[in-house]
């Protein structure tokens, strides 16, 4: 083949889960420096049950989950002993941790394990439609109605829901099948 022939093959993704890109240090790096300045990652990592993973793209999520009106940030995580996935969201005020999944049912969710989810993003709907057998919310037909920001969760082609500040705690809508 010349070098200016298309190529014609199949491409194959592969993580390397040995590679620095993996690394706790890597991730640090690229965390905002006013949750680094705090030390709070630190305590997280330091912890024996929670580890920073790079699993999704983007690294992490930076908005104001709480309606605080200061931001808060969301990273992928991983419970250590289980192996099973989620998130830690930090309140930038207080500097709270709070874990989603990872071992921990979240409120409304379907499974403490969130190793399925390969798409987030920050959500700004206010009216947020409700997936089949959903009654979580609080709008009419089971709408969910949102003073906040929340994250949104999926997996590809399937579908997913929000993780959302009720007031006290992070919840689960669910908005597919």
């Amino acid at each position: 083949r010349s070098p200016n022939t298309p190529f014609q093959g199949v491409f194959f993704i592969v993580k390397n889960y040995d590679s620095i890109i993996n690394s706790e240090s890597y991730i640090i790096e690229r965390l905002p420096n006013w949750l680094l300045e705090k030390e709070i990652i630190k305590e997280l990592i330091i912890s024996e049950s929670y580890k920073l993973e790079n699993r999704l793209n983007p690294l992490y999520l930076e908005e104001d989950f709480n309606g605080d009106l200061i931001l808060d940030i969301a990273v992928p995580i991983f419970e250590i002993s289980t192996g099973k996935k989620g998130f830690a969201i930090i309140h930038g005020k207080t500097f709270e941790i709070f874990i989603v999944g990872a071992g921990n049912l979240v409120q409304n969710g379907l499974s403490d394990n969130m190793d399925y989810i390969d798409i987030w993003t920050i959500n700004r709907e206010k009216i947020n439609e409700p997936g089949i057998e959903e009654e979580t919310g609080n709008g009419e037909d089971g709408k969910l109605i949102l003073e906040n920001k929340s994250i949104k969760i999926a997996k590809s082609e399937l579908g997913g829901g929000q993780i959302y500040w009720n007031g006290k705690n992070y919840a689960y809508f669910h908005q597919t099948c």
